[in-house]
């Protein structure tokens, strides 16, 4: 035989609620979730991790295919969003030279300070004969020396 609904409340059936016991009530709401959480709800489903050489090799392969194969992988449904989000960034024209700068150097490396006919990075050197450097103490923003 099934046990009564008060019995479940093993003498405190008249308790008032929260209304008598207000240290009781959840006063932010249910709590977030945690990276923790949404990672094995996710690996639950089948979603693996991103590696590094997978992120690579797609911006390797983005920068060699058409418009109409990249078209295509945006319009696919059991394509993971955020490689969707990248390819249609490189179609909004207000964006696509800046978000093709930031994957070439993300892929290959920042540009600015590498020699083109060696690939080696430029060291700047100064030579100096003869030269004393003498440091003054700067008065601090109070006015005062330290």
């Amino acid at each position: 035989m099934a046990k009564s609904k008060i019995n479940n409340f093993k003498g405190k059936a008249n308790s008032n609620g929260f209304k008598g016991n207000p240290k009781n009530i959840n006063k932010l709401g249910r709590p977030r979730k945690s990276f923790a959480s949404i990672n094995h709800s996710l690996k639950e489903k089948g979603v693996t991790p991103l590696r590094k050489s997978d992120l690579l090799e797609a911006y390797e392969l983005i920068f060699n295919a058409t418009e109409n194969e990249l078209i295509e992988i945006r319009n696919d449904k059991d394509v993971p969003y955020a490689l969707k989000m990248i390819i249609q960034e490189l179609g909004v024209a207000s964006t696509r030279a800046k978000a093709l700068q930031d994957y070439r150097n993300y892929v290959f490396g920042d540009n600015r300070n590498r020699d083109v006919a060696d690939d080696r990075e430029i060291q700047d050197a100064v030579e100096v004969d003869n030269v004393q450097i003498v440091f003054k103490p700067r008065p601090l923003l109070d006015g005062s020396k330290k």
